[in-house]
């Protein structure tokens, strides 16, 4: 997959939970997912897993290796992916169609997608596919097709949105593929997609809508959140 010049990124706390293995299963697949696609991010994981590397065998002093076995050993880890693909059957998801071309999916998220995704389709012309991933948050593809919008809401805690395809747009800015949107608590915004736009999303608390009808969605959003979030405990 070609990378890109993301302009929004994980925060130095999301990439250090990621190089020391401390995130949700959902956090740790965004991150890896942006890391893919995102040259700089990369190489600051390479960075920081080499430091957790060496910080774990500082603690360790019995077990602490030669240098040259050390060397290896961190090569070994900053070159191991966070999550590996299994083999894919002829019917996994490595794509995912949209009106008239196809996304190629980093590979974490081809493994996150490969039992199928069933797509659901919201209001204000958004297509939703949940996935399970933990039991701290809320996983899911979201395509929205050219003119749509979300309607106006806030966050209770945070959500991180990846772009895999298109762009979308809110108060706040403009985001392209590849860039990695955190929204939390202290923001409310809507966000709106001229052209098209596939991204997956990680919420670790249900939104709210604050205006109009969309209101009325509140006790289902509740619902939907918990219902997400249960699934995995399963």
């Amino acid at each position: 997959m070609m990378t890109n010049e993301a302009k929004f990124h994980p925060t130095a706390e999301q990439l250090g939970g990621f190089a020391r293995g401390t995130l949700t299963a959902g956090m740790n697949v965004v991150v890896s997912a942006h890391v893919e696609l995102c040259d700089d991010c990369r190489g600051k994981i390479s960075s920081l897993e080499a430091e957790a590397a060496a910080e774990m065998l500082q603690e360790i002093p019995e077990a602490r290796p030669s240098n040259k076995e050390f060397s290896s050993m961190v090569d070994s880890i900053v070159n191991h992916p966070q999550m590996q693909l299994n083999e894919q059957g002829s019917d996994s998801v490595t794509k995912i169609h949209m009106l008239e071309h196809s996304v190629s999916l980093p590979k974490v998220l081809v493994k996150v997608a490969s039992e199928g995704l069933v797509w659901k389709k919201l209001a204000g012309g958004i297509n939703q596919a949940s996935v399970t991933l933990d039991d701290q948050t809320q996983c899911e593809f979201l395509y929205m097709k050219p003119g749509s919008q979300v309607p106006v809401h806030k966050h209770q805690g945070s959500e991180v949105t990846l772009v895999l395809d298109g762009s979308f747009s809110d108060e706040l800015g403009h985001y392209k593929q590849s860039d990695f949107v955190v929204r939390t608590a202290s923001d409310m915004h809507q966000p709106a997609s001229e052209e098209g736009c596939l991204c997956f999303a990680v919420l670790d608390s249900p939104l709210t809508f604050t205006k109009g009808l969309a209101r009325l969605l509140n006790p289902f959003i509740r619902y939907r959140f918990r219902r997400a979030t249960a699934a995995a405990s399963l």
